[in-house]
């Protein structure tokens, strides 16, 4: 039987908004290790016995052969799906891997980004800029294996590759550029974009994802924002999907005064109440863009920040994840996420299938550079200034 590679039994929570994971990477995730897991003692449990039994007589009675891990993994599956909760799945070693490593501090690369094949950003330093690739390059080739018209991913080529090296081809400009053995290195995981409004005081914010280490990457902008004179913040995160429930914990208590309500818990047997608990907090007027792509720890965020800190809300409705699942690693290698508590607002509002609404209702029109919802923001904060 496969082992579990790196977390062996343990759980996880998680926040999903659908079932399926390799969707969920776009579509959103909550995660946080947690350390103490208890299980329910079932060496009594008559039910259980009777499956047991079913399941050695299968095994020994039964005229052909049988696949015993499969008839157990399928066995898991119809627990699950008993239950009728479409947040409630089984997820096989590599679902759970992607995930992860799509919400990792740091990932093995390059440093380029892409839409396509087409190179739309290379990050300052990395192995990428220093060979010369730029932005507007189109990879034609990856260790010569024709990507011009892949449909696939290609970044997961360069990211999932075990070799220490990989090397590019690209057309620019109607020439064929090729970089040979370009070495990859840890590089940050970067989920933020940040600048100063022109002409203006308003600092502005994008947080992707909730990666781990997002509080850092928050904090170093909003400490270089401050720099250069920010005396308000547009936090944006439309489309923003979720992440690591640490990574919104920690976020939120960069802003928010020692003591206050981030959110909760709710579970079979108890509550569990989340306070911010660090020194730190920030004054300055804040706004956050949201849209209906905004879950998980996205809307955790947001709630918090509106509830506890003042901040206004401004687009239209967020998603609606408001569910809490536990992700446990089987000795198989694959896991199961179930249901295991639903989140609350530091107002104590479950916002499960219902959102979470803006202050100021603003659908998304973007006509000749104009993004309304952003302006809006902008109006609201030159008025307050």
């Amino acid at each position: 039987m496969k082992k579990p590679n790196g977390f062996g039994l343990v759980a996880v929570i998680i926040i999903m908004i659908i079932t399926s994971v390799v969707a969920s990477i776009t579509t959103g995730v909550i995660m946080q290790n947690s350390k103490n897991v208890k299980y329910t003692n079932i060496t009594d449990d008559n039910e259980l016995n009777e499956f047991i039994n079913v399941y050695d007589t299968i095994l020994s009675k039964y005229y052909d052969e049988v696949d015993k891990e499969g008839m157990l993994n399928a066995a898991e599956e119809g627990m699950l799906n008993y239950l009728g909760d479409k947040y409630t799945t089984y997820l096989d070693d590599t679902e759970y891997q992607d995930i992860l490593d799509e919400l990792s501090a740091t990932y093995s690369g390059i440093g380029i980004e892409l839409s396509g094949n087409i190179v739309v950003g290379v990050t300052s330093g990395s192995p990428a800029e220093k060979v010369g690739i730029l932005v507007g390059d189109r990879i034609t080739t990856i260790d010569g294996i024709d990507v011009s018209q892949y449909n696939g991913n290609i970044s997961d080529m360069v990211k999932n590759n075990k070799k220490s090296t990989v090397s590019i081809q690209v057309s620019r400009n109607d020439e064929l550029l090729t970089f040979n053995d370009i070495k990859k290195e840890q590089l940050i995981n970067k989920t933020i974009s940040y600048k100063m409004l022109n002409d203006s005081t308003i600092g502005y914010l994008y947080i992707s994802k909730f990666s781990e280490g997002l509080d850092s990457q928050v904090d170093n902008a909003l400490k270089d924002l401050e720099n250069r004179g920010m005396t308000s913040l547009i936090i944006d995160v439309r489309d923003n999907v979720g992440g690591f429930l640490t990574s919104a914990e920690d976020t939120a208590s960069l802003f928010l005064e020692k003591g206050k309500i981030i959110y909760s818990l709710q579970t079979s047997d108890n509550n569990l109440t989340y306070k911010d608990k660090t020194n730190e907090k920030k004054t300055y007027p804040i706004i956050v863009l949201i849209n209906n792509a905004s879950a998980s720890a996205a809307e955790i965020l947001a709630a918090a920040l509106k509830d506890s800190y003042g901040a206004t809300l401004v687009g239209v409705k967020t998603y609606g994840k408001g569910k809490v699942q536990k992700v446990m690693k089987l000795e198989n290698g694959d896991s199961v996420k179930y249901t295991s508590a639903k989140w609350l607002t530091p107002n104590g509002v479950c916002i499960d299938g219902v959102g979470i609404s803006p202050d100021y209702y603003v659908e998304y029109t973007y006509e000749s550079g104009v993004d309304d919802q952003l302006n809006k923001a902008i109006e609201l904060l030159n008025g307050a200034n």
